[in-house]
């Protein structure tokens, strides 16, 4: 084994932040926090202000990820000195899991949320949030989570108590996220809501996270809001965007709402509405002229656009 292979790599900065992300795997979102909360890193500025990177650094990112994959975690292993973190990693290479990263995290965490460890399961979705950029978390992670624990529910394997639990550290780790990702100077802003009556908040906040990763400026209202409330929301921010979600059968009470809302939102207001349930609105939504979102692909392409 190389134990002090960092030494004899060449500590003189020339990476930029891209090229970092690049060699790394890492966003520069992740490299950023630990480079500042845990001081993994401590790359050199140019004469411009630029932050530069060395061939060290790099190697030592790498090394931090691979830890992180193992399942520790970045705060205990962030200042290990390089001899160590070799050691770690070595001894750690035959427990590895000869799955996908991501579903190595997802079956983790769900089978943190069957045994009620509640420590465990957090452990795995921070480990992830640390790692992996905000789009492939939320498409590959977060969002199977949820669609399989709310299996779990329907057929029973799973209690109240266990989708409680899992659903608010998901909410937990996703309102952590959004706090990571400032509005770029012009960006535009986004309403999300969900029609009064429809209480199921995750499709929003996906799309949230989605939108705030792509520099749009974000206004989260939450689940069953009244439209006229939506609507002062979209006056009063200016927003041309509003994005809705509809995970619940048809119900009457929200297909009231969304008349009501579409009476009152401007025509220069874009409507793109998402969700398992849209088929049972899709009259409404026609009539209203709403674009249908097929899933989370589809919203995060038309957010880059």
């Amino acid at each position: 084994m190389e134990v002090n292979v960092s030494e004899r790599i060449s500590q003189a900065p020339k990476y930029r932040i891209g090229a970092v992300t690049r060699l790394t795997g890492l966003s520069a979102d992740v490299v950023r926090v630990w480079e500042r909360r845990y001081g993994a890193v401590r790359p050199l500025r140019s004469q411009g202000g630029s932050r530069l990177y060395s061939e060290a650094d790099i190697w030592r990112l790498r090394q931090l990820r691979q830890a992180i994959e193992k399942g520790h975690n970045i705060g205990q292993v962030a200042n290990l000195p390089g001899e160590e973190l070799e050691r770690l990693i070595g001894d750690s290479r035959h427990r590895a899991d000869s799955a996908d990263p991501y579903t190595t995290v997802r079956e983790r965490f769900i089978e943190s949320i069957a045994r009620m460890d509640v420590v465990a399961a957090d452990g795995e979705l921070s480990r992830a949030a640390t790692l992996f950029p905000a789009r492939p978390l939320v498409r590959n992670i977060i969002a199977p989570i949820l669609t399989e624990v709310g299996d779990r529910w329907s057929h029973k394997d799973f209690g109240v108590a266990h989708e409680h639990v899992a659903s608010n550290l998901v909410r937990g780790v996703i309102s952590s996220l959004l706090r990571l990702y400032p509005p770029n100077e012009q960006a535009e802003s986004i309403v999300l809501a969900t029609p009064s009556g429809e209480r199921h908040e995750f499709g929003i906040l996906l799309a949230a996270l989605l939108a705030a990763s792509r520099g749009w400026r974000v206004i989260y209202l939450g689940a069953d809001l009244p439209a006229a409330e939506t609507a002062h929301a979209l006056r009063l921010t200016g927003s041309r965007y509003l994005a809705l979600s509809l995970v619940t059968p048809h119900d009457l009470q929200i297909t009231k709402d969304i008349e009501a809302l579409a009476e009152l939102v401007p025509p220069t207001v874009r409507v793109w509405v998402g969700g398992g349930e849209v088929p049972a609105y899709r009259a409404t939504l026609d009539r209203a002229g709403w674009i249908i979102i097929r899933d989370l692909d589809d919203l995060d392409d038309r957010l880059r656009r």
